[in-house]
């Protein structure tokens, strides 16, 4: 028998939503529900409508129970007392289920043994994503909730667990109530990601209304919560409360990095039109000059004696004046202490020391048996010289070699390398930390500790400008377990991926000696088989190369490079230096800072030193110069290399507008042969537009990045466009939308603050690219040019709806008219078109209606309750094949300025597989659609005159059918389309290729 669960429903003063949230309920494919509904002393109709509705209920076990007033933890914990099922699940009475909701979270739990089951929230009005959770973690929940409160309970697990009262009207009791299940009563959560929670955003709901962080409260409730556990749990709790405070800081120092750098970029545009490479030398020269100042100020020793007593009694004064600064001050401390230890060295660092030494003792440092892997990526036609000669240099010290190539190479080349040792070629995966892998496991654990020695190389070294042979015997003299070439500097985890939390002080992977002490133990193979995900450039650094070192540091074993300077990225911008130091190579990319310009493309203001490195290989050393003159030609040719640059705002927040306005758009300009790079802008480095001729900035809000890359951009000739498909630059449109008129005053000024970040990006950029005509107008009045470019289908919609095309004839008389927009619940567009449909479906019994997404039926079409299909929301490639099921698909709009905004993606993705569309007469769709021939485009009044018409003759239908299917699939999707950006990026780079 299916388990009994107990729905408990609790509200006050949501008579706008209770209905469609029981209903919901009513409509669950699970059948085995006791639904108890509590009103909390709502002041409105709620308790009327929840009566009226619930003398429908199809549960035998059906109760509404009313209190005064008390407060939501009052009202489930009287909830808590009268369920009776196996499992529990509250709702809150302004959200709604999906129809397989209840089934699919019970389902999990009896498949994993789960007592918490929990999903996701998707946010129904903008058909997206609200919150995406994640697998349970202790640690994570403790520092941020990630389970709603509509998750299946096993009753049993509950026991006498109740929410706190003391948590009562303020906020965070699912939290902890959650915890609390977890952490006391031993239940076991299990995230259930197929399941998601149709969420309603309101401005004035407690838990939504403010972001919990900027609430002074927030943190009293917090520490509250986590005090509970910190007996039992205090690792956990205080490891989420470091980095918690981490976060908070970490953002508190990139706003004051932002802010120098935008006040820097404010005043050289305020001291005019002098010249860009003087002015920037003024202001290195001056920023040196006051960095030394500082320095020498705060080093003072009247400086630190004075801070020292002044800082103590003016934090004692402000405590005193304002006590409530205690736990902040307590927290900082904390934080700043857990960061503290993470930098501390291991324990065992110095309990395995004595026994490495011994260890040692065991190595040849004199005359040693090398093992050579040598790893190659080559994006040439050919081998490179410089990688060959390097090879062939280093080769002779080692008496066996494993050439790893990561891709493919010309079987000439291949041929050659194995003059050096052997060849394995494996595909281009992991990059070189994954090749090394599979080049030691390819060699194995016992023919490798039969040598004294173990070098990893890549081909990223030009050299050699030294005799390596001397490089070897000043490292033997170190007595060393492994050593490398050169540090990468300690600095905040930029992989985001990095189990410090931090990048530590590391030797850099490109050229790596492993001794044999090192060689030889069970921790050096652990570690080598247990990395196996470096798949992305973020995971290969945060992995490997910036825990190699200190990780096998910290069990005793002792390293060192060839050279200790290690600031500024010394190896690639400072190359000269280091091979006056005594470095035997210099890194490729070091050449690629050829010029002092190149660095602005890094945020640096840096003086080049490859033109008196090449000078000095040239007269000083014998390393001949025409492979160096290979490697400037190549990177010559890189240089060269042009592309369109997208970096996308959105991030698939929103898949649709990411799909076409960012990938739909790099794939049109693919089909005519620009190369197109398309990046987040979470991740966007200004290195990734150095190729870049035009860049286009999507649905981005102002940044200093973004400021920073504007400048650079125009300084190199560079285009820069800002994509915007709908009208959120200014107040005074997003001011008529109902959503920011039931905003409360501080959430409206956050909303318009975002709204005016847009405007000033645009406003920044040489010019813009939108949608439809309407945009185009009121674009121009705040940046030109306004480029055209539409809303495209992209090749695999197309090949997905060839699949599924409506067929003709109809194989019934049963007339579907499909409304593919979600709940209409308030839905000032559905109500033009719903007087007509009442009355035609009324006449005509043939007539269903289709809808995508919840449905609560508006009284009027309550008598159609069996004609009318409710679909749920399904992803992209699914809805081709949802619309090809309806005859008619409806397209209706309000007159709206934004409406008349809004393009024709609708009837575009109807016409694909045949359907036609019946449309207002208004915005893009008049733009796009032929009235009569490629879709009917209505006025207000004539909604049910022209359904009726295309009802009651399927061959209009179909006549207007194949020719919007025609319309489109000439000139609506992405392959070789042209249109006023195309035209745009080819003067762009014709006019590049003419600088040339």
């Amino acid at each position: 028998m299916e388990p009994t669960v107990s729905v408990i429903v609790t509200c006050y003063n949501h008579e706008r939503y209770i209905k469609q949230c029981l209903l919901s309920i009513f409509h669950q494919s699970y059948s085995n529900i006791a639904l108890t509904v509590i009103d909390d002393g709502s002041q409105d109709t709620s308790a009327a409508i929840i009566q009226e509705v619930l003398g429908g209920s199809p549960f035998s076990d059906t109760a509404f129970l009313r209190q005064e007033n008390a407060g939501v933890c009052v009202a489930r914990n009287r909830g808590l007392e009268a369920a009776s099922g196996d499992f529990v699940l509250f709702v809150d009475s302004d959200n709604y289920l999906p129809t397989d909701y209840i089934e699919k979270i019970v389902n999990h739990a009896q498949e994993r043994q789960a007592d918490i089951v929990y999903g996701n929230l998707w946010d129904f009005t903008e058909n997206q994503p609200y919150v995406k959770s994640r697998p349970f973690q202790l640690t994570a929940l403790l520092e941020n909730n990630y389970i709603d409160n509509c998750s299946l309970l096993r009753r049993s697990k509950i026991g006498e667990a109740r929410y706190d009262l003391a948590l009562n009207r303020k906020f965070l009791e699912d939290w902890d109530f959650l915890l609390n299940l977890i952490l006391n009563q031993q239940m076991v959560a299990s995230y259930a990601e197929d399941v998601r929670l149709n969420y309603r955003i309101l401005a004035d709901s407690t838990s939504r209304r403010d972001n919990h962080t900027q609430r002074a409260a927030f943190y009293d409730v917090y520490f509250y919560i986590l005090a509970k556990h910190v007996s039992h749990y205090s690792d956990e709790v205080f490891q989420a409360i470091t980095n918690n405070t981490m976060i908070l800081e970490d953002r508190l120092g990139d706003l004051t990095d932002h802010l120098a750098k935008l006040t820097n970029y404010i005043q050289v545009l305020e001291n005019g039109p002098e010249d860009y490479q003087a002015r920037m030398r003024r202001l290195t020269s001056e920023v040196a000059i006051l960095q030394r100042e500082k320095e020498e100020l705060l080093h003072s020793r009247s400086y630190r004696l004075g801070n020292g007593l002044i800082r103590p009694l003016k934090g004692g004064v402000r405590l005193v004046r304002n006590p409530r600064l205690a736990k902040p001050l307590v927290k900082r401390v904390l934080a700043k202490g857990k960061r503290t230890l993470k930098k501390l060295p291991a324990p065992t660092r110095y309990l395995y020391r004595p026994y490495r030494w011994l260890q040692r003792k065991e190595n040849n440092y004199l005359n040693p048996k090398r093992q050579l892997i040598y790893v190659i990526y080559e994006d040439q036609p050919a081998l490179q010289t410089y990688k060959k000669l390097f090879l062939a240099s280093l080769a002779p010290l080692c008496q066996e070699v494993l050439i790893v190539v990561n891709g493919r190479l010309d079987s000439a080349d291949i041929q050659e390398l194995e003059n050096y040792g052997e060849v394995f070629c494996r595909e281009n995966s992991g990059y070189d930390t994954a090749a090394f892998r599979a080049g030691l496991l390819k060699l194995g654990r016992e023919r490798l500790e039969a040598w004294d020695q173990l070098l990893l190389v890549n081909d990223t070294n030009i050299g050699p400008f030294a005799d390596f042979e001397k490089t070897f015997k000043k490292m033997a003299a170190k007595r060393l377990d492994f050593w490398g070439i050169s540090y990468g500097e300690e600095q905040p985890d930029i992989t985001g991926v990095n189990p410090y939390g931090y990048i530590p002080l590391h030797l850099q992977s490109y050229f790596l000696v492993i001794e044999k002490s090192l060689l030889q133990s069970d921790s050096f193979w652990q570690y080598w088989q247990q990395l196996t995900d470096t798949d992305s450039r973020e995971k290969a650094i945060g992995y490997h190369e910036t825990v190699f070192t200190r990780h096998f540091t910290d069990l005793g074993f002792k390293s060192a490079a060839l050279l200790d300077h290690n600031g500024d990225s010394a190896m690639y911008i400072h190359p000269l230096t280091m091979v006056k130091k005594g470095i035997p190579l210099v890194k490729f990319s070091a050449f690629t800072n050829d010029s002092d310009d190149k660095f602005l493309w890094q945020g640096l203001k840096r003086k080049s030193e490859i033109p008196a490195l090449l000078r000095y290989i040239k007269e000083e050393t014998t390393f001949p110069m025409t492979v160096i003159e290979e490697v400037q030609a190549v990177i010559k040719k890189k240089d060269q290399r042009r592309e369109v640059l997208i970096i996308d705002g959105v991030e698939n927040r929103i898949p649709q507008c990411t799909r076409y306005r960012v990938l739909n758009k790099a794939q049109q300009l693919r089909s005519l042969g620009y190369p197109v790079k398309v990046v987040d802008q979470s991740q966007f480095r200004l290195s990734d537009a150095q190729q870049a001729q035009v860049i286009i900035i999507y649905r981005c809000s102002i940044t200093p990045l973004l400021t920073e890359l504007v400048s650079v951009a125009h300084h190199f000739g560079r285009n820069v466009l800002y994509d915007i498909d709908d009208l959120v630059i200014d107040p005074k449109y997003t001011d008529q939308l109902a959503y920011t008129k039931g905003l409360s005053p501080s959430a409206k000024a956050d909303y318009d603050e975002n709204v005016r970040s847009y405007g000033e990006m645009l406003a920044l950029c040489d010019g813009a690219i939108t949608t439809t005509a309407r945009l185009q107008t009121e674009l121009s009045h705040y940046r030109t040019p306004v480029l055209m470019n539409r809303n495209l289908a992209s090749a695999e919609l197309v090949t997905l709806s060839e699949g599924v095309e409506h067929q003709y004839p109809a194989q019934d008389e049963k007339v579907r008219i499909g409304y593919f927009s979600g709940s209409i619940t308030h839905n000032e567009n559905f109500e033009l078109v719903k007087p007509a449909l009442v009355k035609l479906m009324g006449e005509i019994p043939t007539v269903e209606l289709h809808i995508v997404g919840y449905l609560e039926l508006p009284p009027e079409l309550q008598p159609f309750h069996d004609r009318i299909v409710t679909h749920d929301y399904v992803q992209w490639e699914q809805l081709p094949a949802l619309i090809s099921q309806v005859d008619i698909n409806l397209a209706p709009l309000t007159n709206t300025v934004f409406n008349q905004a809004k393009s024709e993606i609708k009837w575009l993705e109807a016409a694909l597989v045949k359907v036609p569309t019946c449309a207002s007469r208004l915005g893009a769709f008049e733009e796009m659609v032929f009235d009569g021939v490629t879709g009917i485009l209505v006025s207000d009044d004539q909604w049910e005159a022209s359904l009726r018409e295309l009802i009651t003759n399927p061959e209009k239908r179909q006549q207007i059918a194949e020719a919007a299917y025609k319309k489109v699939t000439a000139d609506c999707v992405t392959t070789d389309h042209t249109d006023e950006l195309t035209a745009f990026v080819k003067a762009a780079f014709a006019t590049e290729r003419e600088d040339k």
